[in-house]
């Protein structure tokens, strides 16, 4: 009877409410319902809080940040160079110009790790020759520009493959023992604490997506990061007997840099086989991202950790509701832990698409 008064007084809210119950709303990869996020975040705190009354330690942790500006015109004659070798072994989307297009992210991701994250030690971007000057316009002293030839052996340079890059990352100068390292499209949404990554005793978070590999590639779309990423399950079941299956969420990682080092002891060989590929390939191992994430955690030293990180493709048509739905959360004080506005896929366009990303982060920073 209550069902049948509400739709006869309020039709638009029945049906709304409806489909809701039937095809709740998911924004993220770890397929929690959109109704539960907030009460699921506030949950976590207070977890986050009771540990932290009984392990008070203070670890340091720095921030990671890899990041290229392909309008630079020293850039583009080192990359063509190397793109317009007929003997180039490439992958599926390596020479997609959205992935190495700028739309200023960085500047915003950065900010957003500045205001939300504010006991942060280090911020360390690393780039080919390259400075970010938009960062230096105030006074940040605590980010550092780290070159890649300060942690890449020159035989290996120059590169343009990201899978090359973040596996050196641990070889940053001073970087701590436990660090985050983030793409220049992930942002974080709202205030978070140290132990939502680390664990006052030191474990790292372990942000897993609720998806299968194998289902993926079965699609038939083998891209170079899956290809990389399975490469590493076999690394992984070679030395362990584990058959691992899922992958990350697309947002910030908690990284270790015992847990590097203990991979480049363990997987040399491998590691060194794929180095000298200039773009991304079908031979890759995905490192910062699966590799030393996985191998944290069968070492005792990762758990899996709750994160509502909103991921979607700018040059989508979905995007916008994206922005507006992010915006009315910030409004609302319901944010997600993080966003990851995606750049994928060049062919893909939606109009203005640019200046409606910029537009939202403007809007959310209130910058």
């Amino acid at each position: 009877m209550k069902k049948l008064k509400k739709f006869a007084k309020h039709p638009g809210i029945f049906l709304r409410d409806y489909f809701n119950k039937k095809y709740p709303v998911i924004n993220n990869e770890q397929l929690l319902i959109e109704s539960h996020e907030t009460l699921l975040i506030e949950n976590d705190l207070k977890m986050i809080s009771l540990e932290a009354n009984i392990n008070k330690a203070n670890l340091p942790i720095d921030v990671v940040f890899t990041w290229v500006d392909n309008t630079d015109p020293v850039w583009q004659k080192k990359y063509q160079a190397i793109n317009q070798n007929p003997n180039l072994s490439l992958g599926l989307y390596s020479t997609d110009a959205a992935r190495f297009t700028n739309h200023n992210e960085l500047y915003y991701s950065v900010y957003s790790v500045q205001k939300f994250m504010p006991w942060v030690r280090n911020i360390y971007i690393v780039t080919d020759e390259q400075i970010p000057h938009c960062l230096f316009e105030g006074n940040h002293t605590n980010i550092n520009i780290i070159d890649h030839t300060e942690i890449i052996e020159p035989q290996y340079l120059p590169t343009f493959n990201s899978h090359v890059i973040e596996a050196h990352l641990h070889k940053i100068p001073d970087l701590s023992e436990n660090f985050i390292y983030f793409n220049d499209d992930v942002f974080v949404a709202r205030p978070l604490k140290a132990e939502h990554f680390f664990r006052p005793n030191g474990i790292a978070s372990l942000f897993i997506a609720a998806k299968q590999l194998s289902k993926m590639r079965k699609k038939g779309l083998i891209t170079p990061t899956l290809s990389a990423s399975f490469n590493s399950i076999n690394l992984l079941q070679r030395y362990h007997n584990k058959f691992i299956d899922m992958p990350l969420a697309h947002t910030y990682v908690p990284l270790k840099k015992s847990m590097y080092e203990l991979a480049w002891q363990k997987y040399e060989n491998e590691i060194r086989n794929f180095l000298p590929n200039k773009l991304r390939t079908n031979d890759d191992l995905n490192m910062a991202t699966f590799l030393v994430p996985w191998l944290t955690y069968l070492n005792g030293k990762a758990v899996f950790t709750r994160e509502v990180c909103y991921y979607f493709n700018i040059r989508s048509a979905h995007a916008p509701i994206q922005y507006a739905k992010l915006l009315r959360k910030n409004h609302s004080g319901q944010q997600p832990h993080s966003f990851c506005a995606n750049d994928f896929n060049s062919i893909k366009n939606i109009p203005n698409y640019q200046e409606k990303l910029t537009a939202m982060l403007k809007n959310y920073y209130q910058i």
